[in-house]
Protein backbone atom coordinates (compact mmCIF):
# COMPACT_ATOMS: atom_id res chain seq x y z
CA UNK A 1 0.00 0.00 0.00
CA UNK A 2 1.53 3.53 -1.10
CA UNK A 3 0.19 5.97 0.80
CA UNK A 4 1.17 9.93 0.78
CA UNK A 5 1.82 11.37 4.02
CA UNK A 6 -0.20 14.99 4.06
CA UNK A 7 2.24 17.79 4.67
CA UNK A 8 2.25 19.28 7.85
CA UNK A 9 1.51 22.89 8.19
CA UNK A 10 3.72 24.90 10.78
CA UNK A 11 1.87 26.90 13.42
CA UNK A 12 2.43 29.74 12.48
CA UNK A 13 1.32 29.10 8.76
CA UNK A 14 -1.67 27.75 10.08
CA UNK A 15 -2.89 30.28 12.04
CA UNK A 16 -2.16 33.26 9.07
CA UNK A 17 -4.32 30.85 6.96
CA UNK A 18 -7.42 31.07 9.70
CA UNK A 19 -6.84 34.53 10.11
CA UNK A 20 -7.06 34.94 6.44
CA UNK A 21 -10.20 33.49 6.10
CA UNK A 22 -11.68 34.71 9.60
CA UNK A 23 -11.27 38.07 7.63
CA UNK A 24 -12.96 37.11 5.00
CA UNK A 25 -15.94 35.63 6.70
CA UNK A 26 -16.08 39.03 8.51
CA UNK A 27 -16.19 40.69 5.36
CA UNK A 28 -18.93 38.10 3.68
CA UNK A 29 -21.04 38.58 7.16
CA UNK A 30 -20.81 42.58 6.90
CA UNK A 31 -21.68 41.89 3.05
CA UNK A 32 -24.81 39.82 4.17
CA UNK A 33 -25.94 41.95 7.29
CA UNK A 34 -26.35 45.25 4.54
CA UNK A 35 -28.36 42.83 2.57
CA UNK A 36 -30.86 42.17 4.71
CA UNK A 37 -34.63 44.15 4.67
CA UNK A 38 -34.43 47.48 6.21
CA UNK A 39 -36.88 49.38 7.48
CA UNK A 40 -39.17 51.50 5.76
CA UNK A 41 -39.22 49.25 2.21
CA UNK A 42 -42.91 48.94 1.42
CA UNK A 43 -42.11 46.31 -1.02
CA UNK A 44 -41.02 43.81 1.59
CA UNK A 45 -42.13 45.25 4.85
CA UNK A 46 -40.39 44.19 8.11
CA UNK A 47 -41.91 41.50 10.43
CA UNK A 48 -41.29 39.21 13.50
CA UNK A 49 -39.56 36.49 11.85
CA UNK A 50 -36.56 39.63 10.61
CA UNK A 51 -36.50 40.66 14.13
CA UNK A 52 -35.71 36.92 15.01
CA UNK A 53 -33.23 36.40 12.96
CA UNK A 54 -31.48 39.22 13.43
CA UNK A 55 -32.01 38.62 17.13
CA UNK A 56 -29.96 35.35 16.63
CA UNK A 57 -27.21 36.71 15.00
CA UNK A 58 -26.81 39.23 17.24
CA UNK A 59 -26.24 36.03 19.82
CA UNK A 60 -23.90 34.52 17.87
CA UNK A 61 -21.93 37.51 17.20
CA UNK A 62 -22.09 38.15 21.19
CA UNK A 63 -20.57 34.53 21.47
CA UNK A 64 -17.72 35.21 19.33
CA UNK A 65 -16.66 38.71 20.68
CA UNK A 66 -16.36 37.15 24.13
CA UNK A 67 -15.02 34.47 22.90
CA UNK A 68 -11.96 36.58 21.44
CA UNK A 69 -12.48 39.07 24.06
CA UNK A 70 -11.64 36.79 27.28
CA UNK A 71 -15.04 38.20 28.65
CA UNK A 72 -18.76 37.03 29.92
CA UNK A 73 -21.97 37.81 27.42
CA UNK A 74 -23.13 40.23 30.85
CA UNK A 75 -20.48 41.75 30.60
CA UNK A 76 -21.24 43.72 26.62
Amino acid sequence: MNTTAKPRLQAEAAYENAHLVAQDLLECLRELLQDQPAPGNDEHPIHWGHVGNLSHINGLLSQAVCFLGGFDEDEL
